[in-house]
């Protein structure tokens, strides 16, 4: 920062916005010293990726998190989100959330493969897609593991998950079908996996499954739609919180007409053990669709599932710029409720949408509780 932006700055009383925790960082940047760029709101440029959407910003607070009216932010490009993902990504990292219509070609990177994705078959690359069982029965396992989990810039949470990651895996079926869950609760604190929808009250997962065992879950995919699942041991809000959520999707008999598919799982992370979310995500890391866009085709119906899994938070949103969607309220009728562009969901809630971006070109989205947005929850659709 030279002397001139400094006065300009100092002239829009960014000096009074400034909390005390942020002066030496400000004057460490003042006298071009090196600053430490820890932690999910980082002052320095971030890794660039020819795939990007934005570059980044920094930003400062009262308490050092970007919280509080010391709340500043500078970006070097059109837009950004103050929360950057975890460096050294690739932009095919979360494609077990994405299904497009063809495969893609060239590079790819996937979580728990090789370099080269050249070990991940096809079907465990993407989301997975509609299907029928032969036999009517999916056997299906989960895990409860406690492991850190990284989820923005520098910053690493100690989570509770299931399979190793958050959100957990996307369950998929088909309507009728049986599925066979078993949980196998590898912690040392009682677990269970509870499914929305409509089954057995004996199957229903409320029940506290001890450390070091495991049971079996034997429920019908019903009715069609999206559904959530999450652990449902008290206190609940803190199994969740911590990271012991998922989606499964039960299709028609006869599937959806075909789509690029997106499963967007809105999240927050509770950094500092307050009861209070410091940082938002999509599908589990904060930053991750500003950074690397969601890419379609032009032209092309886009399905999103969309799923609102915050704790500490009595209602979000989700809101596209330059388009209006198709909502399948839980996605339980086959013709959609409404058209819009902003939809709104109290916790667990979730809905279908359905879309076709035109013109080549960004569409952002984020929820329109903006404090979610500038911590890590805004996005791209990037038409092509």
């Amino acid at each position: 920062m030279n002397r001139k932006d400094f006065l300009k700055w100092f002239g829009l009383g960014g000096v009074g916005l400034l909390g005390t925790a942020s002066i030496p960082a400000l004057i460490a940047r003042l006298r071009g010293a090196p600053v430490d760029q820890s932690g999910p709101l980082c002052f320095g440029p971030a890794p660039t990726d020819p795939t990007a959407a934005t570059g980044s910003g920094f930003a400062l607070g009262d308490d050092g998190m970007g919280n509080g009216t010391g709340l500043l932010r500078r970006t070097g490009n059109a837009y950004g989100s103050m929360v950057h993902p975890p460096s050294g990504l690739h932009r095919n990292y979360l494609s077990s959330f994405e299904r497009p219509l063809k495969e893609e070609h060239g590079e790819w990177l996937f979580a728990g493969t090789s370099n080269d994705g050249a070990s991940a078959k096809l079907e465990d690359r993407y989301l997975p897609p509609f299907s029928r069982a032969k036999s009517g029965v999916r056997d299906i396992e989960v895990r409860t593991i406690n492991r850190p989990v990284n989820v923005a810039h520098g910053t690493s949470f100690n989570a509770w998950t299931f399979n190793g990651r958050v959100p957990g895996p996307v369950i998929r079926a088909t309507a009728g079908e049986t599925l066979r869950i078993r949980l196998r609760n590898l912690t040392n604190e009682p677990h269970s996996v509870h499914f929305h929808g409509s089954h057995d009250p004996n199957q229903d997962g409320w029940e506290s499954i001890p450390g070091g065992t495991d049971t079996l879950y034997t429920i019908k995919a019903g009715p069609v739609g999206v559904h959530p699942y999450h652990c449902h041991v008290p206190p609940l809000a803190l199994h969740m919180a911590k990271g012991l959520f998922g989606t499964m999707i039960v299709d028609p008999p006869g599937g959806r007409p075909p789509a690029h598919e997106v499963v967007l799982i809105l999240s927050g992370y509770d950094l500092q053990n307050r009861g209070r979310n410091d940082i938002y995500s999509w599908n589990g890391l904060a930053g991750f669709y500003d950074r690397f866009p969601i890419r379609v085709n032009v032209g092309e119906l886009v399905r999103v599932y969309l799923v609102n899994m915050l704790e500490y938070e009595p209602v979000a949103s989700f809101h596209l710029h330059a388009q209006t969607f198709d909502v399948f309220r839980s996605g339980t009728k086959l013709q959609p409720d409404d058209h819009t562009d902003v939809i709104t969901l109290g916790q667990t809630e979730r809905a279908i949408l359905e879309f076709r971006l035109p013109y080549k070109g960004r569409y952002m989205f984020h929820p329109h509780q903006i404090h979610m947005a500038e911590r890590g929850a805004m996005g791209w659709f990037v038409a092509v």
